[in-house]
């Protein structure tokens, strides 16, 4: 039992060391002084932060406050400005008009009251600024002061071209009363012109009323600002300040934002918070403030009031850790000096009592141990200092206390005499740190170290190489407390090892390095002398030069002769601008042609010798392959155009689609109108007149427009994302063409035009719908942008293995710019204003994705007589037996559940399908519509997929659980693969996109056995 707690002792000793190692080293006072410190500083922090978030809250209550002040004043005056316009515009209309004579209108104004309590006066001015009359004065008084700045504002002038109401600016005082005012204006238009400027003057006692009346707050003010940020009333010390601008640091707030707060100066010199806010078409704006330095104060005062009361917690928590750290301190104190018997004062800590007796049985025990130590450290410290091997003796498990031997010394010499050794791994390594020594290995893991070579440096000395091991001294607990290392000198036979090594190595590598270089081709060296005019190659340069021997000419000029002539004089004179400054080193960068091979680029880099008269004597150089980097110079700067090419087209495709969605909302608001009109025509008359017969039609042929965008929008998507599969079979073109045609004829859609055909019969492998489609597109093109009369050409024939279908008209043509993008997604020519026609810019794109999957082409041409587009298909012989029979599926009666939650959607498909001789249920929801095709088990169950309750695919997988086994088809606004897909997966038969094409539910319907 003691063996396990012991074990348990020393598994728990390294957690302890772990969780005991991070904590300093400092006095039982610090500690009592930091506990109370860590108690009492998160509260004080806590606190702290509670302050001054309650000081950012009332001040963000504050700036909305003062916002809703300065929006609320901005509105009223913004209403009186509209009910002034307002009244000015009546009275022009009507009182104006009936007395044009400005003599009869001035009585008419002085003899009632003005219209608006907050006018003293009206005017009425002729366009060029003469005043007619001025109610504001007495008959035949000076009436020209306002009018005169009135007339010199540019809004004044601006009126007169562009008629709008005129807002002025404060006006300065006017007569002996020394009064502000302002002008409303309303032009008066007679026979498309401007007959006359009718307004009102507006005090500025008016608006300092209208800012009292707006509830101002409480040590604050309201002003109210003109254009200029002149101030044109103000509810504190308005005889003061109207007239004066605002401080330049409040214009400048209002001027970057219309409404906003910030921390301003008010005009008597103090800081306030301030709000304001814009009057937009008058110019003027509303602000409102209250004094900052009370608001400051009190949060100062807060700030200061808890600070001093964390200042006290702290002084009373350090005067209590030091009362009580004095109790245990001093007997601690006297403990550790060994004074176990000689403690004066009396120990009132019970724990520090019991540290004292056992401290005093401890060293009874001490004594007699430390005699049996005494004679075995006699006895280990003999066969110590008498090894011949080094010896190293660790006391403490950190080496801190090492003793060496007599062999030691002689190795290494005196240990304050080793503070410069160096102490390396095996093969001259990075110096060993401390910790990484064996002696320091053993003792810090418990665990031998093997032998291993260590090499050892001392300044001014060879290196020394040892042979070192270390064995760990465990304690008790199985902990080391030290550790024996011994050293072995083996540095005479590793120094003729290593010297033996470096010989063969660099022998070798020397020799590899030249041969493999320029045997590769890649790097080749040639030395001059210029007394000599002497050059020598090495066969590297001449393999890189394109000679397969080394050259005859040793000159200079013989170099020169295989550089390229463009280049030539560019180098002759780069080497002699380097000769002429002295410089030394330099780059050149030339051409070689090699015979028979391609061009090719070289560098070279020179390094010129002098000689003591400053002549050059020498040219050594070491040339390089530099055609690869070149290369890649030239590509860099094409990806360069390619990037900028790619980002004009990007911006062209994002304008496209911007265009696109535009068209899209007009396209999709024309058959929605036309829709809701001709459901409004059917609600007001009978239904069995022509006029509903009419409103039907129109109703179903602007649905089966929206279905075909909606249709052109899905199959582009799958189409470019590469989803459409086709179904291929043998047909005729010829016949596929002429029977869209003869399907304009029935619906009237070409007999705008002339068409012409020429069809002669041939046969491609191709799916016939997408085929109708591509034709539709580039026949409906044609009709959209050919004037009324015009003549359209469609024609099929053969041409060697292909087979052609060709469009033409005599249009206005596709202007040069945008005929190389006219099968780009969503680009489209000029419409007309009514947009009769319609579309979205995407059936050229459609057209060409479709006849590129069927392996063909499609072009187009283009001139100001017209255009022609021209398909392309491969052809194919004419089957050998032709089924010309159409099979039509007659309609059975069938009992037919339908789930739809739309009523209108739900009504309009029952009634259709009742027309049809069927047997019709519906539900509302997935819930009920659920229990009725289990009730029920009709032959065929039309569900809509997006049901409330239970949605249409859960409905199909819990019908065909329970054994339904009757038609499902599914009825849903998408139409995407993955929407078909999941449909397939729960159950559905087939799956219709809406609005439902009726053939198609037709055939589904006849198709049930």
């Amino acid at each position: 039992m003691a063996g396990a707690e012991t074990g348990a002792s020393a598994a728990q000793a390294p957690l302890r060391r772990r969780w005991s190692a991070p904590w300093p080293r400092a006095s039982l006072r610090a500690y009592l002084a930091a506990i109370m410190l860590v108690a009492t500083v998160p509260f004080i922090a806590l606190m702290g932060y509670r302050i001054y978030g309650d000081f950012m809250a009332q001040r963000a209550r504050m700036w909305a406050e003062l916002q809703r002040t300065a929006v609320a004043t901005a509105q009223n005056v913004e209403r009186e400005l509209a009910a002034s316009i307002e009244t000015l515009t009546i009275i022009g209309r009507t009182t104006l008009v009936d007395r044009a004579d400005s003599a009869e209108f001035e009585a008419f104004l002085r003899d009632h009251p003005q219209p608006r309590n907050s006018w003293y006066g009206t005017f009425l001015l002729l366009p060029d600024g003469q005043v007619l009359v001025d109610a504001a004065y007495p008959p035949g008084a000076r009436r020209a002061i306002g009018a005169e700045a009135l007339r010199s504002l540019p809004e004044f002038r601006s009126m007169l071209t562009q008629p709008r109401a005129l807002v002025s600016n404060l006006i300065p005082p006017r007569g002996a009363d020394g009064s502000f005012t302002t002008a409303v204006a309303v032009p008066v238009v007679s026979q498309g012109r401007v007959a006359y400027v009718l307004g009102a003057w507006i005090d500025s006692g008016a608006w300092q009323m209208l800012l009292q009346s707006s509830a101002p707050p409480a040590d604050g003010f309201l002003v109210l600002y003109d254009r200029d940020h002149v101030v044109m009333a103000r509810t504190q010390s308005p005889q003061r300040f109207v007239g004066v601008q605002l401080p330049p640091d409040a214009i400048g707030a209002m001027r970057a934002r219309s409404a906003g707060t910030h921390r301003i100066a008010a005009l008597e010199g103090d800081t306030v918070y301030g709000a304001w806010h814009a009057v937009p078409w008058a110019g003027w704006g509303v602000a409102v403030g209250i004094a900052a330095a009370p608001l400051d104060a009190a949060v100062l005062q807060s700030v200061i009031t808890a600070a001093a009361g964390a200042a006290l917690c702290v002084l009373l928590g350090l005067y209590l850790a030091s009362r009580v750290a004095r109790h245990l301190v001093r007997p601690l104190d006297q403990l550790s000096r060994g004074e176990v018997q000689h403690i004066g004062a009396p120990i009132v800590v019970l724990e520090v009592a019991d540290l004292r007796q056992a401290l005093a049985s401890a060293a009874e025990r001490d004594i007699a141990a430390r005699q049996r130590i005494q004679d075995t450290a006699n006895e280990f410290q003999t066969l110590f200092n008498s090894s011949p091997i080094a010896l190293a003796f660790a006391q403490d498990p950190g080496c801190r206390v090492v003793t060496d031997n007599a062999a030691m010394e002689a190795l290494f010499g005196k240990v304050d005499a080793r503070a410069d050794l160096v102490i390396r791994g095996p093969h001259s390594g990075p110096p060993l740190q401390p910790h990484q020594l064996p002696l320091q290995r053993a003792c810090a893991s418990g665990q031998p170290v093997p032998p291993m070579e260590l090499e050892i440096v001392r300044p001014g000395q060879p290196a020394r190489h040892v042979l070192a091991q270390a064995v760990p001294l465990l304690d008790e607990t199985g902990q080391p407390r030290g550790a024996i290392g011994a050293i072995v000198d083996i540095s005479d036979r590793v120094r003729s090892s290593a010297q033996l090594e470096r010989a063969d190595r660099r022998l070798r590598e020397s020799q590899h390095l030249i041969d493999l270089a320029q045997e590769a081709g890649h790097v080749g060296f040639f030395h001059y002398r210029f007394g000599e005019d002497t050059l020598h190659w090495s066969p590297g340069q001449a393999k890189l030069f394109g000679l397969g021997t080394m050259p005859d000419d040793t000159h200079w000029s013989g170099l020169l002769r295989h550089v390229h002539a463009d280049d030539r004089v560019r180098v002759e004179q780069t080497l002699r601008e380097l000769l002429a400054s002295g410089r030394e080193r330099e780059t050149l960068e030339y051409r070689i042609a090699p015979a028979g091979g391609p061009l090719r680029w070289l560098s070279s880099r020179v390094l010129v010798v002098y000689g003591p008269d400053a002549k050059p004597q020498q040219m050594i150089g070491v040339s390089v392959d530099a055609t690869e980097e070149k290369q890649l110079q030239r590509e860099r700067a094409a990806l360069t155009e390619l990037e900028r090419a790619a980002r004009l087209q990007a911006e062209a495709a994002n304008q496209a689609k911007d265009e696109f969605l535009a068209m899209l909302g007009h396209e999709l608001r024309n058959p929605l109108s036309a829709i809701a009109s001709a459901v409004e025509v059917l609600n007001r008359v009978d239904s069995g007149s022509e006029v509903a017969a009419s409103a039907r039609a129109i109703a179903a042929r602007q649905t089966r427009h929206l279905a075909h965008m909606m249709d052109d929008l899905l199959d582009v998507g799958r189409v470019i994302s590469g989803k459409v599969l086709l179904t291929r079979r043998a047909l005729d073109l010829s016949k596929l063409v002429r029977r869209v045609m003869s399907t304009l004829e029935v619906t009237g859609d070409g007999q705008r035009h002339v068409l012409e055909s020429n069809l002669t019969p041939v046969w491609v492998d191709a799916d016939a719908t997408r085929v109708e489609q591509v034709f539709g597109n580039l026949l409906t093109n044609a009709l959209k942008y050919t004037p009324a009369g015009g003549h359209i050409k469609v024609a099929v024939h053969h041409d060697g293995d292909s087979a052609v279908l060709q469009v033409s008209d005599n249009g206005p043509g596709i202007p040069p710019t945008l005929l190389p993008r006219v099968f780009d997604l969503f680009v489209q020519g000029e419409r007309s204003l009514d947009r009769r026609a319609g579309g979205l810019g995407i059936g050229l794109t459609l057209a060409r994705r479709l006849v590129e999957l069927h392996g063909g082409t499609i072009e187009a041409d283009s001139s100001p007589r017209g255009s022609t587009f021209t398909v392309r298909l491969p052809s194919i012989e004419p089957p050998a037996v032709i089924d010309t029979q159409q099979r039509r599926q007659e309609l059975s009666r069938r009992s037919v559940v339908l789930v739809e939650d739309n009523e209108d959607a739900r009504e309009s498909l029952r009634v259709m399908l009742e027309l049809d001789g069927h047997t019709v249920v519906t539900a509302q929801d997935g819930v009920s519509g659920l229990r009725t095709v289990l009730d029920l088990r009709p032959d065929v169950a039309v569900v809509d997929v997006g049901l409330p309750g239970m949605n249409g695919l859960e409905l199909a997988k819990r019908s065909r659980g329970a054994g339904f086994a009757g038609l499902m088809i599914a009825v849903s606004g998408y139409g995407r693969d993955t929407d078909v897909r999941q449909a397939r997966e729960s159950g559905f038969d087939a799956h219709l996109v809406k609005p439902v094409n009726v053939t198609e539910l037709q055939r589904l319907m006849g198709s049930v056995a």
